[in-house]
């Protein structure tokens, strides 16, 4: 039997309060926010829950702290990405899973029965989400998505389109699910395409709720609460508001700070880097009038000649900012308050060899405090509250790769594009190597939780202090 997708006509959306694990009625796909190991056990605990016997992962618990069963015949997705853009995405770019939301963890059931190829009647499309405590695993909410629509033209619904993680307007993790309430031409009435969206906090309550009318606003991306309109300047708040409209070229930057967050407008060199106020599109600051270039630069290569700048996020409002020489061969890692302009700490010189600068991929802690960069000479180390370094590669180390930092403090690598291992962070002290087979996690929850996910089920692991 062929699958058929299809034109969505329909959505009912309906909520429950579920207290308890929920063990064997929930399951999801962790996507790329997840970690896995190639091992479990098919035992189960006397209430159906599976029993991990894998073998140890570096950089958690020993044991799980809970575990959900899979049930055969479900296809299990994480949530996708609210800011994903659908009609601006590069070809071949797929949805990415995402299941931390603050301290839960969000898990999408696909319940929808397959359709034929020759199907004509309309069909429905049925997902089940499940939001849980990272802790305990106790479920917080279900989110029950029925879509019924057309298979004999256009997609067919998928969760990840539905059920997503997002922020809110204030920047706190969100869930953002997508309901539309469409009605079939019928007399004299015409065929209407309304999409409901409505966002959550990380604990299961509702944080507001907008509904948008016409096929064009089905699927747009979300951004702090905000809607971004198909203009891709307009971006209309959930729940009501003024709607928050920006410069073409500043829509799409990167968002630094909480709240609705700060931009930066920094046309290359010789040209000072300005900060723009999202809600307001004015400039908070720039380099050089507000900001002045620290003066360990001069320690660094004598006289200083105005360069460039390169704006990194850290957390809250708080970012890192790089200054480069004109000319010179080391630049400068500062830490800067995004509201103020104000200079937090002035970090390490180093070295930059990549092509560009901007380049460069900042591992941050969760706590904001620690960051580790490899600039192409090798990685580097800081304490972005202090600027202290806390240490570098040597000249006979393996190349390291930073690839995240967890809760506990420990820092996962690929060393020399070869192989994996977990570091202690402020110190640089190799603690394990990652076995053949074992992802690394790429997310925790803010209270430093993670999914394992195995063919039995789905565990989750509490990071092992380093």
């Amino acid at each position: 039997m062929k699958i058929r997708t299809g034109l969505v006509i329909g959505t009912v959306l309906s909520l429950g309060l579920v207290s308890g694990c929920g063990g064997g009625d929930s399951d999801a796909e962790t996507g790329t926010e997840a970690s896995g190991s190639p091992k479990s056990s098919a035992s189960a605990t006397a209430d159906g829950r599976p029993v991990y016997e894998g073998g140890a992962i570096p950089g958690l618990a020993a044991k799980p702290a809970w575990s959900l069963a899979k049930k055969d015949g479900e296809e299990n997705v994480c949530a996708g990405e609210a800011t994903f853009d659908s009609e601006h995405r590069i070809a071949g770019t797929e949805r990415d899973g995402v299941c931390q939301v603050g301290d839960a963890f969000l898990l999408v059931q696909d319940l929808s029965a397959p359709v034929d190829e020759s199907e004509t009647e309309t069909q429905t499309a049925h997902f089940v989400a499940h939001l849980y405590d990272a802790a305990t695993g106790e479920e917080r909410k279900t989110f029950t998505v029925k879509c019924d629509y057309d298979p004999t033209g256009g997609t067919a619904p998928e969760p990840r389109a539905h059920v997503q993680v997002g922020e809110w307007k204030d920047g706190s993790p969100a869930v953002l699910i997508r309901t539309c309430e469409n009605t079939e031409a019928s007399g004299l009435k015409a065929a209407t395409v309304k999409t409901v969206y409505t966002m959550y906090d990380a604990s299961g309550a509702e944080l507001g709720s907008s509904a948008l009318t016409g096929e064009e606003n089905s699927d747009l991306p979300v951004v702090r609460g905000h809607v971004k309109m198909p203009d891709g300047s307009t971006f209309a708040p959930i729940g009501g508001g003024e709607d928050l409209v920006l410069d073409s070229y500043l829509a799409d930057k990167d968002i630094f700070g909480t709240g609705q967050g700060y931009v930066d407008n920094d046309h290359g060199i010789y040209t000072p880097l300005r900060l723009i106020d999202r809600t307001t599109g004015k400039s908070v600051w720039k380099t050089g009038d507000d900001l002045a270039p620290p003066t360990e630069l001069n320690d660094i290569d004598g006289d200083f000649e105005d360069g460039d700048r390169y704006l990194f996020p850290l957390r809250g409002d708080q970012a890192t900012l790089i200054w480069s020489p004109l000319g010179k061969g080391d630049e400068l890692i500062t830490t800067v308050d995004l509201p103020t302009g104000r200079t937090v700490a002035v970090g390490p010189a180093v070295t930059v060899t990549l092509a560009a600068t901007d380049m460069a991929k900042i591992v941050v802690s969760p706590d904001g405090r620690t960051a580790v960069a490899n600039f192409g000479e090798g990685a580097l180390a800081w304490n972005t509250q202090t600027g202290a370094e806390l240490w570098r590669q040597e000249a006979d180390d393996k190349d390291i790769d930073p690839l995240m930092i967890t809760p506990g403090g420990v820092l996962y690598a690929t060393l020399d594009e070869s192989e994996d291992a977990t570091l202690a962070v402020g110190s640089k002290e190799l603690l394990d190597m990652i076995p053949d087979g074992v992802e690394i996690p790429e997310g925790f929850t803010s209270d430093g939780y993670t999914l394992v996910e195995t063919t039995d089920g789905f565990f989750a692991f509490e990071a092992e202090k380093a």
